[in-house]
C-alpha cells in the first residue's frame, strides 16, 4: 500500500479515535481518486462505513447518557419531595396530636382557651420552616414568591367581592328579621380591635400553612390527575379540624372558605392574594359579628 496512502489513513484513524469524524469527507474524495487500486478503495469504504457506525453509536451513546441524567435528576427531585413530604406529615400529624392533647386537657381542667390553635400553629410554623430550609427546596416552590403576585390578586378580587358583598347583605337580613339575635348595628364597633389589626400577617401565616406548606407537599407526591384535588380537600379539612375548638360552626365555615383559597393558590401558586382574600374575607366576617354568632353554634 502506498506510504502517502498510509500517512492519511493513520490520520484519518487517529482522529476517529479522538471523536472527530469531519475526515470522513476526505474519504469520500479518496475513494474517488483514480490513482488507488481497487483493494484500497474498497479498504477505503469499509473504513468510511465504520466511521460512520461509530459516529452514529456514540451520537446514540451520548442521547442515552443525557436521558439517563435527566431522568436521574428527576427522581432525586422526587426523592426530595417525598423526604420533604414525609417530614412534613410527621411534624402535621405530631402538630395535631398536641392540638388534640390541648384540647382535651382544657376541657378536664375547665379552662376554656381560644388560643391554643394558635400556638399549635405556631409550633408546626417553626417546625416547618426548619424541615424546608434543610429539604433544599426555595421558598417560592411552597407559594412565598411575588412572581405573579399581582395577577394572583386580579384572579381573586372577583369571588372574594362578591363574597364580601354577600356577607353585608346577609348581616342586613338578619338585622332586619333577627336583630336581637345579630345585633342592630351593621358592624360591631367593638371588634376593631388588636385582633383585626394583626389579621392579615395571621391570615398570611395561615396560608403559608395550609396552602403554602401542606398543600403544595400533598398535590407534589400524589399522582394526577386529582392530586390538585384531594390536596385541596386535605388542607382544607385540616383547616377546619384545628377551628374546631372555637365552635363546630366556625370549623365548618373554615373549612367552606378553605376550598375557595385552595383553588385560588392552584392558579397562580403565590400566596398574596389567597392571603389577602383571606384577609378580606375572614376580617369582614369578624366585624360584622358573623365570628361572635358563630361562637356559639
Amino acid at each position: 500500500m502506498d506510504k502517502s496512502l498510509l500517512k492519511q489513513l493513520d490520520a484519518i484513524i487517529s482522529s476517529v479515535i479522538r471523536g472527530d469524524y469531519s475526515q470522513s469527507v476526505e474519504m469520500d474524495r479518496m475513494q474517488d481518486n483514480k490513482k488507488y487500486t481497487q483493494d484500497e478503495v474498497r479498504f477505503l469504504e469499509s473504513l468510511g462505513f465504520m466511521s460512520v457506525k461509530l459516529e452514529a453509536r456514540e451520537f446514540v451513546l451520548e442521547e442515552t447518557i443525557e436521558g439517563l441524567k435527566s431522568r436521574n435528576a428527576e427522581l432525586l427531585e422526587e426523592k426530595k419531595k417525598n423526604n420533604l413530604f414525609s417530614n412534613i406529615f410527621v411534624s402535621l400529624f405530631l402538630s395535631v396530636s398536641l392540638y388534640i392533647f390541648l384540647i382535651f386537657l382544657a376541657d378536664k381542667l375547665n379552662y376554656e382557651n381560644k388560643n391554643s390553635a394558635r400556638i399549635v400553629e405556631a409550633i408546626f410554623l417553626m417546625v416547618s420552616i426548619f424541615i424546608i430550609r434543610k429539604s433544599g427546596f426555595s421558598f417560592s416552590f411552597l407559594g412565598v414568591t411575588l412572581d405573579g403576585a399581582v395577577e394572583s390578586i386580579r384572579r381573586m378580587l372577583p369571588g372574594t367581592l362578591i363574597t364580601c358583598v354577600a356577607l353585608i347583605l346577609l348581616k342586613v337580613f338578619f338585622i332586619m328579621f333577627w336583630g336581637k339575635e345579630m345585633g342592630n348595628d351593621l358592624f360591631v364597633m367593638d371588634n376593631f380591635n388588636l385582633l383585626f389589626a394583626v389579621y392579615l400577617p395571621v391570615a398570611a401565616l395561615q396560608e403559608f400553612i395550609a396552602r403554602g406548606v401542606i398543600q403544595t407537599t400533598i398535590e407534589s407526591v400524589l399522582d394526577k390527575p386529582y392530586a390538585t384535588l384531594q390536596a385541596i380537600l386535605t388542607a382544607s379539612a385540616l383547616f377546619g379540624l384545628v377551628h374546631i375548638q372555637l365552635s363546630v360552626g366556625i370549623a365548618f365555615a373554615s373549612f367552606v372558605c378553605s376550598l375557595y383559597w385552595g383553588y385560588l393558590y392552584t392558579q397562580k401558586r403565590c400566596l398574596v392574594g389567597v392571603s389577602i382574600s383571606h384577609f378580606m374575607i375572614g376580617g369582614l366576617a369578624y366585624v360584622l359579628g358573623f365570628w361572635d354568632y358563630l361562637y356559639i353554634i
